[in-house]
């Protein structure tokens, strides 16, 4: 560390005693310095020292000045009790005073609060303020200060205490310290980095320095012994050529006289001056650029205080001083960065490999780092030498000091005993390590009088390696030891061989110099703002040193120097050392690469571009390697840029040596063929014998005459040559060349798939006519084509040449083409399953289930028959088409009714015929369920009450015979629902409520949720009226005449006889129709031809006036001669039946013999066929007045009329839906007869 003065003055008024500097303090620029002497403030220009004004605004001593961090004004404070408020303008501003003698003012660091202290107490004013708010301390105020947040203000007090408060004036902390009452704090200041610790420094007059962390509110470290009364306190702060951080350090001066500098820690690092007083006060520059100092017999300084540099470096490890007491080793090549704290002045540094060595004032400290982990940083002390070894350089081995004092080296072992002393014959210049075995290191050492050495450690004798004419400034040698580089006084490079001593060349405007560690032949010099490259005997390459530059490093090289340090040269990165700042610099080193590969010195070219090249580099050396036949190196390049073709070549040939096949000129083919050099590629092969290779390349490139020149016979037919130019024509967008040459080319499946694709119908049944037969997948892929073109008729004719009628039935299936399909079935009938189950699909597909169920038939497939029935039967169910639902289980029903006719097995028979009787249950529900959902859930409806009234019962005595198996999606609570509401307007009362009864034990459905209260209001309107129901609403039997009660226990049968009602299937009321059935002895045919047997004797006998009419059956007639007769004395069929049980669980049915038969009347006769097993059922018509229809397709009845009015809206049947087969009895099939009689 050195200080220069910069300027000093001792101002002096004639017949005025000497007068103490009291307060010195910079404005924030730095550019003037005020100093409060006597009672006045002297202003100076800290540039020259030039007194520029004496302020008088006291009236006596001036004790403190301070200045806004804004540097819009300051403020002092004196023996006169007043506080001055100045401009920068150095106007007075304003005043305020204080009880006693104002010690110290210091202004907040981010606003205009200033703290004031007097003996007693301390103020805080602002400009928003009018008043100065005071508070008295318990001591006497020596001094106070502002932490750089601004956040604290600390107080030091006569009685040894250190008071911290906030920036309100509240107290935080209080720290007590030993000896206080010996101990007066005669200084304290806060360190002005900002950073967590908030550090305080404070100095006593019992000779200390104590060190505070404000975070912790405790001490940092020990009190440090001073040696003498302190008095000024100011913190310096050093960082225009730091890159980690900025260095601190405690400024103190007093009774010794001098201005001595303290680490952060408060280690004594050295003097900036030394005085003729004590010295009073000292402060820093804001920038750390220089150090005032103002004495007790007024005298005024300002120095310059520089940090000499200290460091070492050795290949990529540079350690460096820091902070004046640690030591930074900076790893170049990892970046890694490490601290040795050493807590005192380090003086010398050296580093080898991973030793280092840092000298102290009294000792040599060596740190050693482990070897055995690549660019571990851990340095740990190993070695202590305690010699205060005075020298101007130390490098260090890794067993060994070597200290150098002008003309001598001296040599340490690592206990400090000294090995060997080289003298010299000139003072020694320059000292370089250049490494080694281990205790067989060498020094590089040049003199000032020219002469360069090498020194090894274990001998005593220096060996000369050049002579120079002028003082050594840089030396050093190439890795291998062959060359040395030499920098005398004449700033010229001289380069040497070790062995021969010949100069082998030489560069001016060279000031460092450095060896490529990587590669021997390539070192680096600066020099005149250059970095210069020089690589064996080529040209220098130069390099602006201010553009390689960092930022921080160009910073420093514009304003300090334009010259930087070579300090190091590792592959293409050099390290450069301007003041303790280092820098890398990638420098290229393509030139060089591309100059060895013109000499074909293609080893050295290698391993120079292994210093650090870009792809481009690596790839043209990997070319020039391959043309001069180094296929190692070769591969090695195209490794680098993962060149996977040119790697495939490399690995085709090491396959070919391995065989025994090489030949350089087939190897230069390939080569130039990859390359594109497909001329050069031609020739080669052609010189190789291998001209094969050549046409194979152009046949390849669709350069089809240059392949026909290397054309060889028999070894590329026409034909192959014809692939190769369809090919090129399609990449050429021919697709019909293409095609046209395939075809050519006998190639016949890429010529169809290129028609196909292309849809050229013509051109594919020119290549199918030429197609054999036998090239079954061939014409399969046409006829795949065709029906992709939509060209059946080519489509089937391929599939006749081929034979494939299962191919060409599945064509016709899926275009529905059913006309052609069972021409084909009746030529093929094997296939007439497959096509009668697709044409089932189809129509039911199409809605014709009827006609998909025969085509399912007559392909065996009656499962499938079935389930498609089940599956639209649950689809209508689930979307609330009951009707659809109740028409696909009657279909159902016919299903399984067909199963049963044709089913021998006794167990299966049993299945199958709860199966029909379960769908035909299920069709006759869903059918009437149908109209109790739409009225539930539809606004209007257009069928009549008593019509829905009837369906609604019907519904639920089939439900509540079905217990709790109910259907599904059918709700009986929607039955009751709609039931009761009917009833109500019916007049139905008691039935009503006894649906209001039912209702309340069943679940609501989902959407009548809401009708809870409708159906309660409904209930008790119910209760008001009378507990009957309209007698013209009760069933009527018409066995028994007795009319049933609307809820009836058995249902839908009597409840007097038994006998079940036959409804109508549209308006649900019962019909004028009774059921018989036959004996035992009478077959169903039998039976039907006695009843067919016209005319019949009934008939006969009977003369026209006793003949039935619509008006006489079933009534009383009064004949012309007065006597009665009742209609049942008259039909034998009326009196068998009204003989009944009157209990109707004893239900006997009407039992019609042969006698009978051939009694009645068939046209009052029924006649329900079923198939086989199921007999078939009779019956018998009451009221002839009342028509009857009924559909023989189901044998369900209706009334006349409402039959024929279905007939005529829906074209059929309702219930099942069948255009014919129906049947109309009543009036008008009387009138028939009665034509009939009267025509025979």
């Amino acid at each position: 560390m050195k200080s220069v003065v910069l300027w000093g003055d001792k101002p002096s008024e004639e017949d005025v005693e000497e007068q103490s500097v009291n307060a010195l303090c910079f404005n924030p620029d730095g550019s003037q310095l005020l100093a409060g002497v006597g009672a006045k403030i002297l202003v100076y220009d800290t540039a020259d020292g030039v007194l520029r004004s004496a302020l008088s605004g006291h009236g006596d001593v001036v004790n403190t000045i301070s200045y806004a961090s804004d540097g819009s004004r300051f403020a002092s404070g004196g023996a006169d009790k007043l506080v001055v408020i100045w401009t920068n303008e150095l106007q007075g501003m304003l005043k305020y005073a204080h009880d006693s003698s104002v010690q110290c003012v210091t202004y907040h660091p981010t606003s205009h609060l200033l703290a004031s202290c007097s003996n007693t107490d301390f103020g805080l004013w602002s400009p928003e303020q009018k008043n100065v708010t005071k508070t008295k301390l318990t001591g006497r105020i020596t001094c106070c200060a502002w932490s750089a947040d601004g956040q604290l203000l600390a107080f030091g007090l006569y009685n040894g205490q250190v008071h911290i408060r906030d920036k309100e004036g509240n107290e935080k902390y209080k720290f007590d310290r030993s000896d206080a009452a010996n101990s007066p704090v005669w200084n304290v200041s806060w360190c002005p980095t900002r950073d967590d610790e908030l550090l305080l420094a404070a100095v006593d007059w019992g000779q200390k320095l104590t060190l505070y962390q404000a975070t912790g509110a405790k001490q940092t470290g020990k009190e440090r012994k001073l040696g003498f009364d302190p008095c000024g306190l100011s913190w310096l702060i050093k960082d225009a050529y730091k890159q980690e951080s900025r260095a601190e350090y405690i400024l103190i001066g007093g009774s010794n006289k001098e201005c001595t500098i303290y680490s952060r820690e408060g280690f004594k690092l050295g003097t900036v001056c030394t005085q003729d007083a004590w010295i009073w006060c000292c402060c820093a520059k804001p920038d750390g650029s220089a150090v005032a100092v103002g004495t007790t017999n007024g005298f005024i300084g300002m120095y310059d205080v520089k940090f000499g540099v200290v460091h070492g470096i050795h290949k990529d490890r540079y350690a460096y001083r820091d902070n004046m007491t640690d030591v930074i080793v900076h790893h170049l090549a990892t970046d890694q960065k490490v601290k040795v704290k050493c807590r005192e002045l380090v003086r010398k540094i050296a580093t080898y490999k991973t030793t280092l060595a840092i000298q102290t004032l009294d000792k040599i400290l060596i740190y050693e780092a482990p070897g055995d982990v690549p660019h571990d940083m851990k340095y740990k002390t190993t070695f202590k030498i305690n010699k205060n070894i005075e020298c101007s350089s130390m490098i260090v081995t890794s067993s060994y000091i070597i200290t150098c004092q002008d003309k001598r080296l001296h040599c340490f072992n690592f206990s400090g005993e000294e090995i060997r002393v080289w003298q010299m014959d000139s003072p020694i210049r320059y000292l370089k390590l250049i490494g080694g075995p281990s205790d067989y290191e060498s020094v590089l050492i040049g003199l000032k009088n020219g002469g360069v050495y090498q020194v090894f450690v274990n001998n005593p004798f220096p060996q000369l390696l050049a002579k120079q004419n002028g003082v050594i400034y840089c030396v050093d040698m190439n890795v291998n030891r062959t060359k040395v580089a030499i920098i005398d006084d004449t700033l010229t490079l001289y380069v040497y061989n070790v062995r021969t001593k010949e100069l082998l060349y030489q560069e001016p405007n060279a000031q460092t110099v450095a060896w490529n560690i990587s590669f021997p032949d390539m070192l680096a010099f600066s020099g005149d703002g250059f970095i210069n490259i020089k690589v064996a005997d080529f040209p220098v390459y130069r390099q602006n040193l201010q553009r390689s530059m960092t930022n921080h490093i160009r910073h420093l090289y514009e304003h300090k120097s334009k010259s930087g340090l070579i300090v190091g040269f590792n592959g293409c990165t050099i390290y450069l050392l301007h003041l303790c700042a280092m820098s890398g610099i990638t420098v290229p080193v393509t030139d060089a690469v591309y100059r060895y590969m013109g000499k074909k010195q293609l080893d050295n070219a290698y391993r120079l571009a292994c210093l650090g090249e870009t792809n481009k580099t690596w790839d043209a050396l990997g070319h020039a390697c391959l043309e001069q036949g180094q296929f190692d190196l070769a591969k090695k390049c195209f490794s680098r840029t993962r060149d996977v073709k040119y790697l495939n070549l490399l690995a085709n040939y090491e396959e070919s040596a391995k065989r025994g096949e090489t030949k350089m000129n087939i190897n230069l083919g390939d080569y130039y063929a990859y390359s594109g050099r497909f001329q050069d590629a031609a020739r080669n092969y052609q010189q190789g014998g291998a001209p094969e290779r050549a046409m194979t390349m152009f046949s390849d490139l669709r350069m089809f005459d240059q392949a026909k020149e290397y054309m060889v016979a028999g070894d590329m037919d026409q034909q192959r040559l014809l692939n190769k130019q369809a090919e090129w024509a399609i990449t050429m967008n021919e697709q019909r060349r293409a095609a046209e040459l395939f075809v050519a080319a006998n190639d016949f499946q890429k010529a169809i798939d290129l028609a196909g694709k292309n849809k050229w119908a013509d051109l594919l049944a020119s290549i199918t006519s030429k197609l054999d037969k036998s090239q079954l997948d061939l014409l399969r892929r046409c006829a795949r084509y065709f029906v992709e073109m939509k060209q059946y008729t080519y489509a089937a004719d391929v599939y006749e040449k081929m034979g494939d009628i299962k191919s060409l039935l599945d064509m016709r299936i899926i275009l529905s083409q059913w006309d052609e399909v069972f021409i084909l079935v009746r030529r093929y009938p094997t296939y007439a399953s497959d096509a009668y189950y697709n044409y089932g699909q189809y129509l039911a597909e199409h809605d014709r289930f009827v006609d998909a169920q025969r085509a399912f038939h007559k392909a065996g497939r009656v499962n499938e028959a079935r389930n498609v029935l089940q599956a639209l039967t649950n689809n209508a169910v689930n979307e609330t088409r009951f009707n659809d639902a109740g028409y696909y289980n009657w279909l159902l029903s016919k299903e399984y009714l067909i199963a049963l006719s044709e089913t021998l097995n006794d167990d299966l028979r049993s299945d199958l015929f709860k199966r029909y009787h379960r769908c035909s249950l299920l069709a006759d529900l869903y059918f009437a369920y149908q109209y109790i959902y739409e009225y539930t859930t539809e606004p209007f409806v257009d069928t009549p009450p008593l019509i829905l009234f009837n369906i609604a019962r019907f519904i639920y005595h089939k439900l509540a015979h079905l217990a709790g198996d109910i259907p599904p999606a059918l709700s009986k609570f929607r039955t009751c629902y709609a039931a009761c509401k009917i009833a109500k307007i019916l007049n139905a009362n008691k039935f009503s409520r006894q649906m209001i009864y039912l209702m309340r034990d069943l679940t609501f459905t989902h959407n009548l949720g809401n009708k809870r209260i409708e159906i309660e209001q409904l209930a008790l309107e119910m209760e008001a009226r009378t507990f009957s129901d309209d007698h013209d609403l009760l069933p009527l039997c018409y066995r028994c005449s007795h009319h049933n009660e609307l809820l009836n226990a058995r249902g839908n049968e009597c409840s007097s006889c038994g006998s079940p009602f036959v409804l109508s299937h549209l308006s649900f009321d019962v019909l004028p129709l009774v059921e018989f059935i036959l004996p035992s002895d009478i077959n169903d045919e039998d039976a039907l031809n006695l009843l067919e047997q016209v005319p019949n004797s009934q008939l006969e006998n009977s003369t026209p006036s006793t003949k039935l009419t619509q008006s006489t059956v079933n009534r009383l007639v009064i004949t012309e001669q007065g006597n009665t007769a009742r209609a049942e004395d008259k039909d034998p069929f009326l009196k068998k039946m009204s003989k009944y049980s009157s209990n109707p669980d004893e239900y006997r049915p009407v039992v019609v013999d042969r006698a009978l038969l051939k009694a009645m009347d068939p046209s009052l006769v029924f006649v329900c066929k079923w198939p086989f097993p199921l007999r078939w059922k009779w019956y018998r018509i009451i009221v002839p007045e009342q028509p009857v229809g009924r559909c023989r397709h189901c044998n369900k009845f209706f009334h006349n009329d409402e039959f024929e009015l279905a007939l005529l809206e829906q074209g059929g049947c309702p219930f099942c839906r069948n255009k014919k087969d129906t049947e109309i009895t009543g009036e008008y099939i009387l009138l028939i007869i009665f034509c009939m009689k009267y025509v025979l």
